[in-house]
């Protein structure tokens, strides 16, 4: 089965979505393909202002005058005081937040955060972990509207089959080199983005499990989105020392497919029709996914509830003090 923006996209009509990494590749592609089917508004999540605003008016050209309104929001995933602020300027203006698409992502990176945390992970998972806590009352109440079908507000997180590279498995998660900024051992650069891409898919599975869709309206998906062309798959293109490290991992980075093609999962799931059951289907919250919408695939890493719990407890504990009172 295949996903059609434009056939497949139904009107979002009232309804306010949240990208992060939104300058380039996927998140832009993302906005671009969102905005076209009439929602009230769209935040361009991002870190630099200057790549926000071209972005912005590169996406304005190309949509048209059909543009839907986009608003620029100032978020930098490496300071969890940026991502406060961030969460909190969305609840200030705004009653409703129906979309989260937490899109961004670094690679090879070095390095540690503004808060000390090694640099992948911090900005990979962590920084995405708090700003989907402190809007996740806001989505909440979103799904509680009358208009709003259970299941219809989305916190879609783009993880990847990069999961795979995560190893030694013996020392998953490695936390207190990851407190401190440093790379854990026997961990290279590969599997440091491994392991905050194994971190997406479990908190997207521990978000579902003490979030439940009966109870909370808010349906949660990891996906990996494919082998796509953006800048960071040309980049690992160019590093033959890292090309051993992907041996095994058929057509990831290479035979990459345009981000036309390879945003379609993450479209997919943030905006397929609740009770829509021809074509794909509807994602289930807490699964991930490989493109479009094929369940499975991750390695048995990836469904290792007792590895996903231990992170859930280390980051609701590293989190504590931005989440309280929020």
């Amino acid at each position: 089965m295949t996903f059609n923006p434009q056939l497949d996209i139904p009107a979002l009509t009232d309804k306010v979505i949240l990208v992060t990494g939104a300058t380039e590749g996927l998140g832009k592609q993302t906005i671009l393909d969102l905005a076209q089917h009439h929602p009230a508004k769209i935040y361009l999540a991002a870190r630099s202002r200057p790549k926000a605003e071209a972005a912005l008016k590169d996406i304005q050209t190309k949509a048209g005058p059909n543009c839907a309104p986009i608003a620029l929001l100032d978020l930098d995933l490496a300071s969890l005081d940026s991502v406060a602020r961030a969460a909190e300027k969305i609840k200030a203006q705004e009653s409703r937040l129906d979309i989260l698409i937490a899109n961004a992502g670094v690679l090879g990176a070095k390095g540690a955060t503004k808060d000390g945390y090694e640099i992948q992970f911090g900005v990979n998972h962590l920084g995405h972990a708090l700003l989907i806590r402190l809007l996740l009352p806001l989505l909440m109440r979103t799904a509680q509207r009358d208009d709003v079908a259970v299941g219809e507000t989305r916190v879609v997180i783009v993880g990847s089959l990069a999961e795979k590279l995560a190893a030694p498995a013996d020392v998953i998660y490695p936390f207190a080199e990851l407190e401190r900024g440093e790379a854990p051992p026997m961990m290279g650069m590969m599997a440091r983005y491994g392991l905050s891409k194994l971190a997406n898919v479990h908190y997207a599975a521990q978000l579902a499990r003490h979030y439940p869709e009966g109870e909370s309206g808010v349906r949660f998906v990891a996906l990996h989105p494919g082998a796509v062309r953006t800048n960071l798959g040309e980049m690992l293109k160019t590093w033959p020392r890292v090309q051993s490290a992907l041996r095994g991992l058929v057509g990831m980075f290479f035979g990459l497919v345009p981000v036309e093609e390879g945003v379609l999962g993450q479209l997919w799931a943030a905006t397929w029709p609740v009770g829509r059951v021809d074509g794909i289907g509807e994602p289930r919250s807490g699964v991930f996914y490989h493109p479009v919408g094929v369940e499975g695939g991750g390695t048995p890493l990836a469904y290792d509830e007792g590895k996903a719990g231990e992170l859930w407890e280390w980051t609701e504990n590293v989190l504590r003090g931005h989440l309280e009172g929020a």
